[in-house]
């Protein structure tokens, strides 16, 4: 299990401000880890507030006076040092990257703008936490494995994060489907019930309870609306790096319809 030297709070604007900091410092605090914000302003997904607009049509970005109002922002949590700032133009992906390339002992927080978040989880390696709520204390989790995830390391990782959390299991279990076979020859029976055996040794070995989803569905239900009525607060989808993101991967197919933080691992 990795340990957390570095945090790096993503900010795009300042409206999750607020609880990317609380769970920035809070992770600083418990890790004893540095901290680095960066505030990105995206032209043209956000306006520039007539307070942090410099009045110069060469640099309308008035860097400094954000700079100033997120430290403003950061004593009211009473932090005990000065984290590091930066303020940049465009390009969120590729300014986080710049700043974590690939440390995983660095974990990133963001809050959720979907023209940005794909994007960036995509291009970083990193434990990334995404936020959707001003959720201050998660209470239940909801953690999603599939035949390619480090699963047990992932059940670690969660609990080392976040202690006392309630975490209920589900697996994702998703065969080809080839147009040009019969229906019945897509899904083959032995290799579900092998990974059904292996999801029961799993929830066995971790002690955890669970739910086996084949393509997507559980007793008629999608786990998209199951994970909706269940009111988890944290979604945790624990996948291989090499197959994470895909046009129609489940992680951001469920943080769109979801209306909870979510933790990314590659």
């Amino acid at each position: 299990m990795q340990s957390v030297k570095k945090l790096i709070a993503v900010l795009n604007d300042f409206t999750m401000i607020d609880a990317v900091l609380a769970k920035t410092l809070a992770f600083s605090q418990k890790y004893h880890a540095t901290v680095e914000i960066l505030y990105v302003h995206e032209r043209p997904l956000f306006e520039i507030p007539d307070f942090f607009h410099s009045g110069k049509k060469e640099t309308p970005l008035d860097k400094e006076k954000i700079k100033a109002s997120i430290i403003e922002k950061v004593d009211t949590f009473d932090f005990k040092s000065t984290p590091v700032i930066f303020v940049k133009i465009d390009d969120t992906p590729d300014r986080v990257w710049a700043l974590a390339r690939e440390d995983k002992e660095t974990f990133v927080i963001t809050g959720y703008h979907k023209d940005i978040t794909k994007k960036l989880v995509n291009k970083i390696v990193q434990p990334t936490l995404i936020l959707k709520t001003n959720t201050q204390d998660y209470q239940k989790m909801a953690l999603i494995v599939d035949a390619g995830s480090p699963s047990t390391e992932c059940i670690e990782r969660a609990k080392n994060y976040f202690s006392n959390i309630d975490i209920e299991l589900f697996y994702d279990y998703r065969y080809i489907v080839d147009p040009g076979m019969e229906a019945d020859l897509q899904n083959i029976q032995i290799i579900e019930e092998a990974q059904r055996e292996a999801f029961e040794a799993l929830k066995k070995e971790s002690g955890l309870e669970g739910k086996f989803f084949i393509d997507g569905d559980f007793l008629g239900t999608q786990m998209s609306d199951y994970l909706q009525e269940k009111d988890f607060d944290l979604l945790y989808v624990c996948s291989h790096a090499d197959d994470f993101f895909v046009s129609d991967n489940l992680s951001i197919a469920l943080l769109e319809d979801i209306d909870c933080d979510m933790l990314v691992t590659n």
